[in-house]
Parts: C-alpha cells; sequence; structure tokens
C-alpha cells in the first residue's frame, strides 16, 4: 500500500484523480467539486453578517477565519477568510440567498466566482481564452521604455506580421509612452504617430488589433480605422462617460488598467496598507464605471498595472494573486520588460520570458509582451504540462 499526497491545482486535476478509482460516472463531477479547494476573502462585512456566514459554513463542512470583534458579538465591520471546497461554496450559495445583513449579495458573488467563466468580446467576436494569449505591444512613440519605439508604417506593419505569424492573438499599438517619468503627448500628436500605421496593419492582419489609449479622439479615430479594442491605462478616468460611451456604442472590448498617480510620478515610492486588495476595489469601481454606461461585462478586461505606481514587493504580489482579479472579466498581465524584472535580474532576455510566462501560470488570461515568439512557445510547454 501506497499513500501520497494528491496535486490538485484546479476542477480539472480533481476530475482526473476521481476518474482514475473506477467510480461511477454520475458521482465524477459531485466528486471533483469536494477535492478542489477554494478560500475566498470577503473584506469589511458587517460583523452580524460574518458570524451568520460562519454558522451557515460549518453547517456544510467548510470553516471560516473572523475577528475577535465577531465572536464577541460587536458591532462594526471586518474582513474574513472562508475555506472551503468548491461543493461546499455551492451549498453555502443556496443557504445565503434568505439571509439579511447584505448576504444575498454575498451569495451572489461566491456564485459568481464558482462559475467564472473566461471571456473577453470585441464587436461581436470572442477570444478564446481557454489558454492564456499572448498581444504583442508595437510602440509608435520613440521615447518608448523597452527601447523598440518606431517611427515608420511599414515597420509596424512588419512586426505586426511577424506577431501574428509568432502566433499572438492580439495586436496592441500605442503612440504615447507611458513610461516612469514620462510626459503625456497630446491627442493630435498621438494620432498623428498611430493612425498611419493602424491603417497599414489593419490592412494586412487578422487577429484584434487593440489600441494603447485613453483619450477620445484618439480612441474614436482609432475605432474608425477598424481597431477592435480600446486599452486604457487611465480606465476612464480621462476619457470619462464620452470615451465608455463610445466604446459601448461600437462594442469594442476595453481593458481597464490600475495607475497610481502619473507616469511622471508613479514610482515615488508608492504606498499601499493592502496592495491586493486596494487594486482590486479601484479595478471593481472602474469596472462598475464603465458598466453604467452600456459596455458589457464580457467586453471588459482588466490590467492590474504591475510597474504603475508599485514596488517590485507590489509587483511581485499582484503577479502571484492575478488570478484574484478573473472576477472582474479577462485578466492582462503586462510585465514585459518592466523595471522590477530589470532590477531583479538585470537586461536578461531569457528573464523578461520567465516573467511573462510566470504571470500566466499565476493566471493571467492576456499577456502583453514584446517578446512575442518566445513566449509563445513557453506558454506550449505551459499548456502540455498543466494538461498531464
Amino acid at each position: 500500500m501506497i499513500v501520497r499526497k494528491a496535486i490538485i491545482n484546479n476542477f480539472k486535476d480533481a476530475l482526473e484523480l476521481v476518474k482514475k478509482t473506477g467510480s461511477r460516472n454520475v458521482v465524477h463531477e459531485h466528486l471533483a467539486q469536494k477535492g478542489v479547494n477554494f478560500p475566498v476573502i470577503i473584506e469589511q462585512i458587517d460583523n452580524r453578517a460574518a458570524n451568520i456566514l460562519k454558522q451557515e459554513a460549518i453547517s456544510v463542512g467548510a470553516d471560516v477565519s473572523v475577528s475577535e470583534d465577531v465572536s464577541r458579538f460587536k458591532k462594526g465591520f471586518s474582513d474574513l477568510i472562508l475555506f472551503a471546497n468548491v461543493a461546499q461554496v455551492l451549498k453555502l450559495v443556496d443557504k445565503l440567498k434568505v439571509q439579511p445583513f447584505r448576504l444575498k449579495e454575498v451569495s451572489f458573488n461566491l456564485e459568481r466566482l464558482v462559475n467564472n467563466k473566461k471571456v473577453f468580446k470585441y464587436k461581436n467576436k470572442s477570444l478564446d481564452l481557454s489558454k492564456p494569449v499572448v498581444m504583442g505591444i508595437i510602440n509608435m512613440d520613440p521615447n518608448s521604455f523597452s527601447g523598440d519605439g518606431l517611427t515608420c508604417p511599414d515597420k509596424a506593419k512588419q512586426r505586426a506580421l511577424e506577431f501574428e505569424k509568432f502566433g499572438a492573438s492580439i495586436i496592441d499599438i500605442g503612440a504615447e509612452s507611458s513610461r516612469p517619468g514620462a510626459n503625456l503627448v497630446d491627442a493630435k500628436t498621438e494620432i498623428k504617430r498611430l493612425i498611419p500605421a493602424l491603417k497599414k496593419i489593419r490592412k494586412q492582419v487578422k487577429i484584434p488589433i487593440s489600441v494603447d489609449t485613453y483619450k477620445y479622439e484618439t480612441a474614436k479615430a482609432a475605432l474608425d480605422e477598424g481597431a477592435d479594442i480600446v486599452n486604457d491605462i487611465f480606465a476612464l478616468r480621462v476619457g470619462k462617460e464620452k470615451l465608455a460611451e463610445l466604446v459601448a456604442n461600437v462594442k469594442a472590448g476595453l481593458i481597464l488598467m490600475h495607475m497610481k498617480g502619473l507616469p511622471k510620478n508613479m514610482q515615488k515610492l508608492p504606498k499601499y496598507k493592502n496592495c491586493t486588495s486596494e487594486v482590486f476595489k479601484f479595478l471593481l469601481e472602474r469596472r462598475n464605471y464603465a458598466l453604467s454606461f452600456g459596455v458589457q461585462e464580457e467586453y471588459i478586461s482588466v490590467d492590474p498595472g504591475p510597474g504603475f505606481g508599485k514596488s517590485v514587493e507590489h509587483n511581485l504580489e499582484l503577479i502571484k494573486n492575478i488570478d484574484t482579479f478573473s472576477s472582474l472579466g479577462a485578466v492582462v498581465g503586462a510585465v514585459s520588460r518592466k523595471r522590477f524584472v530589470r532590477l531583479l535580474t538585470g537586461e536578461d532576455k531569457a528573464s523578461f520570458i520567465v516573467a511573462n510566462c510566470l504571470t500566466a501560470f499565476c493566471g493571467a488570461d492576456i499577456l502583453r509582451v514584446h517578446d512575442a515568439k518566445e513566449t509563445v512557445d513557453v506558454l506550449k510547454i505551459i499548456q502540455a504540462f498543466k494538461g498531464v
């Protein structure tokens, strides 16, 4: 007889293990749900609700870590952690639907987390996110931090064609550097750099094109020329309702990114009490803002913004916890050639590729990268590994 630990990273792993035991087909999925752990953090919940949730969780075989204030029946709000498997969460969802103190809302969000499907739409089309995909970066700003800025539309077209050939699923083209310390440019300059290249790329490339801008004027010009997605580093805080309505009306995809401060000052000692929590709250608020102007859920993707107002430690924390953001939409992992990677390893291309793919391994759906071919190749190895 051999006794060993079972390695279960997801539902698929659990299901495969259950099938190998020779159990009846009808119980496979039910048993697999019990094998997938599903810890959930709930922040600033009413202590009365926390008390009810804890009792209901225990009744289904799960458990909850709560503040001492909850155990002492003190008024106020606190944080808790639910420790459960998928089967227990589904039972708990039904119990909480009839409870007070906003527990019906908790029930809805728990159900959403369990049933989360990775979808990102644009122009009535969908990206296949059953496995991570690559977004190849084209910079039409000579001041690009990565040193790959272009000024020639034909060279931009050639790079886009190469990215598509290498296996990239999206092209992301921008014409304004957002590197730390950079000064922002006006829409007229941005459009002048961007549109000639975009026109040439759109004629030759079949995969979707994302335009990296936060300005209404630039987004409008790019969408008119066939762009499919708006990648907004300010998450609609600059373009506001005008840009949100534009995106909604043409059914463009929308990427909302977190940034603390502005590019010119964002790396001056950024501070957070809880980085992951604060970034999540920000992206949730911006997502809800986009929804309020008619952008549909499936058309929204989020980017925690590594390198944008974060220390090395903050960036590592966000990468480790990047799957946390999946309940908000498809998650973009944008760590390519970022300064924090350079600080850890120096100017080493292999390290850039590892950082990209580690981000995918931790849960990112879309990798925004400069080194498309190498990243696509390594992702194939990761997918083969996960498929075992």
